[in-house]
């Protein structure tokens, strides 16, 4: 028996008709002639498939980065990579393939900043947009249906979202263009260029096909300099609103505090004594713990206690957010961990009489997915208003929370 599978293996040998195994897991394009398989098929199938990653363009290799050895696979919008070196769920990220496209095409590993106080080609600031979002790092803003796009997908325990600011950030990286106009296949699209991916505006298509991400794996392997001249702001107001964009309220951030000093005395003659009634709220670095200010007001007394000479009290509702993925570490909250910068540039810590005001906000350990919520009173001068928040949370990196660069006016 064992004789007669032997010569019919060998008959399909010479005859060419044996065909090497696929792995029964394994899903293939005949578009390309290439298959995804185990990690890379579930990493491909559960982050967006065609839409975010395209075809596949070669088979899985190997390559070494900082001496770890680590495999990749080149797709058509992006280079999926397995590292072996770093926890469930980043252990399977994307290339920089955005990076290494903006520096490519420009020379510049990064575009000229935008500016916290960007206004769109209406006349519109940014700033009070409840469909953008300010990265402090990267100095740029992610408005309208890129925003949308963005907020779309990510990484993290839910695969299907909804997702946090971190988990978004963690697949398509940071914006490191603002919004600027881009010749492709001979027609000219608004982009924006991520750390990760290249985000295109197509009005041609049908509404949800108007965002596409670039061919940037495909153009890595022919590059060609295809891009017109990056001015970040230009265009950017034809970028539509999204359709969530009620999800967020409007907000101001950014440490302007050190790069544009006080606003002129006339600006804030009204804004000495009334505040703005929406949020204001920014995260620290690594996008993972959020912050927002409320229903900021004034007094002179609280319950019978009164400001000292020359002196208001502020009081404003808090709310902290634990945004890691399910399973990461807390964050320890305490009353004690916030403080106000007014205009002058004065620091004032938490006031005493926080511990009397109704709905105070009180210590807790916070767990992924939870938030925290309470009123917190600071003293400041009479005559001045607050100029930052900051949050200063044990093993925490700082969170600085912008209040007084719109003054706004309608």
């Amino acid at each position: 028996m064992q004789f007669k599978w032997y010569v019919i293996c060998l008959f399909f040998i010479v005859s060419n008709v044996w065909v090497p195994a696929v792995h029964a897991t394994a899903r293939c394009f005949a578009e390309t002639g290439y298959c995804i398989d185990g990690t890379m098929r579930t990493y491909w199938e559960s982050h967006g498939g065609l839409a975010v990653f395209g075809l596949p363009l070669g088979e899985l290799t190997q390559t070494t980065v900082d001496g770890v050895v680590i495999r990749t696979q080149l797709f058509e919008r992006n280079r999926i990579e397995l590292h072996p070196n770093k926890n469930t769920p980043y252990d399977v990220e994307l290339g920089l393939l955005g990076n290494e496209y903006l520096l490519r095409t420009t020379g510049a590993s990064i575009a000229p900043a935008g500016a916290i106080t960007e206004v769109d080609t209406d006349g519109v600031a940014k700033s009070t947009r409840r469909d953008c979002q300010w990265f402090a790092t990267t100095q740029q803003y992610v408005c309208g249906e890129f925003y949308a796009y963005w907020r779309k997908y990510g990484i993290g325990a839910r695969l299907n979202g909804p997702f946090s600011i971190g988990e978004n950030t963690a697949l398509f990286g940071l914006p490191i263009t603002g919004v600027y106009t881009a010749t492709l296949n001979g027609n000219a699209y608004q982009v924006q260029v991520f750390e990760r991916a290249r985000f295109e505006y197509h009005p041609e298509n049908p509404v949800p096909y108007r965002v596409l991400l670039g061919l940037l794996g495909r153009e890595s392997l022919t590059p060609a300099v295809q891009e017109a001249s990056i001015t970040p702001t230009a265009t950017a107001a034809t970028i539509t609103p999204s359709a969530n964009a009620d999800l967020k309220t409007s907000f101001v951030v950014a440490d302007y505090l050190a790069t544009k000093g006080i606003l002129p005395e006339s600006d804030l003659r009204a804004y000495r004594t009334n505040f703005p009634i929406f949020g204001y709220w920014n995260s620290n670095a690594a996008a993972d713990i959020l912050v927002i200010i409320q229903d900021v007001t004034f007094t002179n007394q609280i319950k019978g206690n009164k400001a000292l000479s020359r002196t208001k009290y502020m009081i404003g509702k808090v709310t902290v957010v634990n945004n890691r993925p399910l399973g990461s570490a807390a964050c320890r909250v305490h009353v004690n961990d916030f403080s106000i910068i007014d205009l002058e540039g004065g620091w004032n810590a938490t006031d005493k009489i926080t511990t009397i005001i109704d709905n105070p906000l009180s210590y807790k350990m916070l767990e992924p997915g939870q938030r925290i919520s309470g009123r917190v009173a600071f003293s400041i001068p009479w005559n001045s208003a607050p100029g930052q928040l900051v949050a200063q949370f044990t093993y925490e990196q700082p969170v600085t929370v912008e209040l007084r660069v719109w003054p706004h006016v309608k």
